[in-house]
């Protein structure tokens, strides 16, 4: 791999869309405020509603593993000894890369510093974010183990404002609507990636911990999201996969959500995008923290009654 990652994954893109390996869903942004929070919605562009549909639905086909074989047209490079790059072949953003492990393991699995280590590979030459559903609640859409990497920087995020108040030491972060729990990364840590992967699976074990999420010694028993940057390392817990149907992976905890409609959009809205993130996010066993956008009676009925109706619909 040499320091042209970036210019590599569009050279291959360009190429691959121009052969149709790659099929882009074609979305419309909308930028939704809810003080102090801001939040990006991707909409499903109406104009190509059928190829979008024709592409999410090969896109949740689990009959074969996109991954093994994989496509040679979406192939970008070797990533450490344990992983390939690859162009995410139905993507939303450009230029959004697959780390995905040579041989199959389960997307349940715990990640290992080999892991990070391709991570912080791909962190070292573009300054984006690298995330991870770890589960189907958490809106995994394949089995194979595979990190994401975005070429979308900590300060470019809706959230950034909200994201960069984690310490140096594994904690909650009060500052974001949802649970979760994150760490201050060491000054450069993408500079060494066999030192900082180790540091990043200590710290990645004591956030698991720090939010009672169980784990075997090689698998994780419950779902969460991770999202890594050159900044902040952060795990959000996850026991629901969708509010009022809407599906939430990784992107949507540093505030990027994608719907298929609409209705799913003013539903959102309607809800409070906030509200909604927290509803996924609260642990079943506990009662939800008091917390300044999800304390009012009124506004917690407003939400289940919303939920309720769209679920049914």
């Amino acid at each position: 791999m040499t320091d042209l990652l970036l210019q590599r994954t569009q050279h291959v893109s360009q190429t691959a869309l121009r052969k149709g390996a790659l099929q882009p869903l074609s979305t419309v942004i909308e930028t939704v405020c809810e003080a102090p929070f801001q939040f990006q919605l991707r909409i499903l562009s109406s104009l190509k509603e059928k190829e979008n549909h024709r592409r999410i639905k090969q896109a949740e086909d689990h009959s074969t593993n996109p991954f093994k074989p994989y496509d040679p047209q979406l192939y970008v490079c070797d990533i450490g000894p344990d992983h390939i790059c690859l162009i995410n072949k139905f993507n939303v953003i450009e230029n959004h890369l697959l780390l995905v492990t040579r041989e199959f393991e389960p997307q349940t699995n715990l990640l290992n510093p080999s892991d990070f280590k391709a991570a912080l590979m791909g962190l070292k030459e573009i300054d984006g974010l690298v995330f991870y559903n770890g589960g189907r609640e958490a809106g995994a859409s394949q089995p194979h183990k595979h990190l994401q990497l975005i070429p979308i920087g900590p300060a470019e995020l809706p959230l950034a404002v909200q994201l960069s108040g984690f310490s140096d030491r594994p904690d909650s972060n009060p500052a974001l609507p949802f649970h979760q729990a994150g760490v201050q990364l060491p000054l450069n840590l993408h500079r060494d990636a066999d030192a900082g992967a180790l540091w990043l699976h200590n710290h990645y074990l004591a956030l698991l911990n720090h939010l009672h999420l169980s784990y075997t010694t090689k698998q994780t028993t419950m779902a969460y999201n991770l999202l890594l940057c050159r900044e902040w390392l952060m795990l959000v817990p996850r026991h629901a996969e969708s509010f009022a149907s809407v599906s939430f992976n990784a992107l949507a905890f540093c505030g990027c959500l994608l719907v298929i409609t609409r209705l799913q959009s003013d539903t959102l809205k309607s809800a409070g995008i906030a509200n909604a993130l927290l509803s996924v996010t609260e642990p079943l066993n506990q009662k939800p923290e008091s917390k300044s956008w999800n304390s009012n009676k009124k506004n917690k009925n407003r939400l289940k009654a919303v939920s309720k109706t769209s679920d049914s619909a």
